[in-house]
């Protein structure tokens, strides 16, 4: 986790560790922080016996160890009494932030777990997790062929996997990634983003082989060219790779602006 997080309560000898984003617990505030920032990483690897253990021995927390201990108890535990029970325990949210967040839960409790999945990754993003991030997206690409999604749904996955893999300088990953996008939503900003993607994996005899092998119109085309000169007017190799993916988080945010997935 980024910045700094004002703790009043006791902070833990022994830290709970969160997996998905290998982030070190040390408080209740910083827990706080952690579920009201990343919900749709909560899931039953987070609400179990351990976290529990860990408020009521680790921050003396009795009392709510033993309420949210017995929310478990009961079997299917609603995410919202779970984690609205850990927010109340220091009033971390104002009564509008806590309606805010309720809704927000109720809406992600109405989505099908293929959707929480995609979203689950989108928050690795988020946290600069991509290698996680990656293994996410892989999981709910199995689901969605194994229950006929659309392919625009698939493309969405495949296009931010992408975006995963070019974050971690692996071109040919990226690269299929993005083809595979394309083949999906056959739109012109997934053109954009694979023959962008192309250029940065390949020559430029390679490149313009294969822009005049899919017939690119000249607006994309001139659009692409411009993206790829500054990207090779910079001097410095290091900066160049870093303005690569400047311009695919730019296209990123425009592609789900346009989108809207």
């Amino acid at each position: 986790m980024s910045g700094y997080i004002l703790c009043k309560a006791p902070m833990a000898a022994t830290p709970y560790y969160i997996k998905n984003t290998g982030t070190n617990i040390y408080s209740i505030e910083e827990l706080c922080y952690f579920l009201h920032r990343n919900l749709y990483l909560v899931d039953e690897n987070l609400m179990n016996a351990g976290l529990c253990r860990w408020i009521g021995q680790e921050l003396g927390m009795k009392e709510l160890n033993r309420r949210l201990a017995f929310l478990l108890e009961r079997g299917a535990v609603p995410m919202e009494d779970f984690l609205c029970e850990i927010l109340r325990s220091i009033n971390y949210l104002s009564q509008e932030e806590m309606r805010t967040y309720r809704n927000k839960i109720s809406a992600l409790e109405k989505q099908s777990p293929l959707v929480r999945e995609k979203l689950k990754g989108d928050c690795l993003m988020e946290n600069r997790k991509y290698v996680n991030a990656i293994r996410v997206y892989r999981a709910a690409l199995e689901q969605a062929t194994q229950r006929q999604s659309s392919p625009r749904f698939s493309g969405s996955i495949y296009h931010n996997m992408g975006c995963a893999y070019s974050r971690l300088f692996q071109k040919e990953e990226a690269l299929s990634c993005f083809e595979q996008a394309y083949e999906c939503l056959h739109t012109r900003d997934a053109l954009k983003h694979y023959l962008l993607a192309y250029s940065n994996a390949k020559t430029p005899i390679e490149y313009e082989s294969r822009v005049a092998e899919m017939k690119v119109d000249e607006p994309t085309r001139q659009e692409i060219q411009d993206a790829i000169s500054e990207f090779y007017n910079n001097s410095d190799i290091y900066v160049q790779e870093q303005s690569v993916e400047e311009i695919l988080g730019q296209m990123t945010k425009e592609y789900h602006h346009n989108t809207g997935v």
